[in-house]
């Protein structure tokens, strides 16, 4: 089935071009942002709100953490790359979503307007959920999202103890709590780590349970099937009422929807609960949200939504979100059904991180900055850009 948006005014009948707003840096919005360097849009203008200058790629977060690879070498300079895309970059984050007006304000004052708005899940920053389910997670826990925030604060995780002899809990996260604590245990082999799997759903595959579960064990890494309730200064208290001794608590699952989100109207049922999970059924097809055809909300690496935007204002037919590609190399010589790159056999695991490598420089490569693209004219509220803020530090 195919879908064909009603176009809006065009450039040569307004005098103006459309406006494309792009809230948070994802690799679907990266990717739109490529496409426009390889054929600009001329009909409409871009603009990329992000608090922070770089962009990270979710799976290069176990790398950074293992030591295998330094963060400058996995960094996405924001900044240059949209430059060179011929998109406005604004540092900042978003305080107000006005759905009526179709304006958002961030939080410096400025105000801008869309005719084409798309969210991403790097914008999910509220943390208040995990802290009500885990008592304490503010003040004691290290959030590994923002993932900028998280790395910034790791090196001090490191100087705990030189020798390594830390009691590290991985809580929650899913598949990726696990990689997380393969990695975190190739950095740190002395440490004592244990993964709480907290209250993912189980697959329905008891095999690849088993099997993720084997090479954790393998790897000197306990499992321990429960959820934290709380979290104190040296200790982490379980749903079955144990203490587990524990120096970092890692709190590896993601974030909840920002507080200007729930305030805006986009999603009803999350104004009336504080701890509603993140949105996944209130977009269509086309990762339109549903009764806001104007409001893109796409996963992290949804390669259909440049077309879809492109389209959007073009006033084209839209194309179903698409699985992300690049993930081939996940399937290399690895067990059914699980991502394990810090597999214990050193053959299994050193050629899946050569797979990874050479995709994840693909990804920079794509990425990388180029010949600038002109910008096309447009207007927001304010005829002046602001100075850069600067990226809240994480707590």
């Amino acid at each position: 089935m195919q879908v064909r948006p009603t176009p809006l005014d065009s450039l040569s009948t307004t005098g103006r071009p459309q406006e494309i707003v792009l809230v948070g840096a994802s690799l679907a919005h990266l990717e739109f942002m490529a496409q426009l360097r390889a054929k600009p849009l001329t009909q409409a203008r871009v603009t990329l709100v992000s608090a922070d200058a770089h962009l990270l790629p979710d799976n290069r977060l176990a790398d950074i953490l293992s030591g295998y690879t330094e963060l400058g070498a996995c960094h996405i300079g924001l900044q240059n790359l949209a430059q060179s895309c011929g998109v406005n970059w604004e540092r900042d984050k978003v305080a107000r979503l006005d759905l009526s007006s179709q304006r958002i304000t961030l939080a410096g004052g400025r105000t801008l307007r869309f005719d084409w708005l798309s969210l991403s899940p790097r914008c999910w920053d509220n943390r208040q959920p995990l802290d009500s389910e885990m008592n304490g997670a503010l003040d004691h826990g290290l959030f590994t999202h923002p993932m900028e925030h998280f790395l910034a604060l790791w090196p001090r995780v490191l100087d705990l103890n030189p020798r390594g002899n830390l009691r590290i809990a991985v809580l929650g996260g899913a598949e990726a709590g696990a990689e997380i604590a393969f990695a975190i245990k190739q950095r740190l082999p002395q440490a004592s780590l244990t993964w709480v799997v907290g209250k993912a759903t189980p697959s329905a595959d008891a095999t690849q349970e088993s099997a993720l579960e084997a090479a954790l064990k393998k790897a000197d890494i306990t499992v321990l099937h429960d959820h934290a309730v709380a979290i104190r200064q040296g200790s982490v208290r379980l749903g079955c009422g144990a203490s587990l001794v524990c120096d970092v608590p890692i709190l590896a699952d993601s974030l909840g929807p920002p507080q200007w989100l729930r305030d805006s109207g986009l999603f009803p049922a999350l104004e009336s609960d504080e701890t509603a999970p993140e949105p996944t059924t209130t977009v269509d097809s086309w990762s339109r949200c549903t009764g806001h055809p104007q409001v893109f909300l796409a996963a992290e690496a949804d390669n259909a939504l440049g077309h879809n935007l492109a389209a959007s204002v073009l006033g084209a037919s839209l194309r179903a979100a698409t699985t992300p590609r690049g993930n081939a190399w996940r399937g290399l010589l690895q067990k059914p059904g699980n991502f394990m790159l810090w597999d214990p056999a050193p053959t299994r695991g050193g050629l899946l991180r050569w797979a990874k490598a050479v995709h994840d420089r693909k990804v920079l490569d794509r990425y990388g900055t180029g010949p600038a693209v002109p910008q096309a004219t447009g207007f927001t509220e304010a005829t002046e850009p602001d100075e850069p803020r600067q990226a809240q530090s994480a707590g």
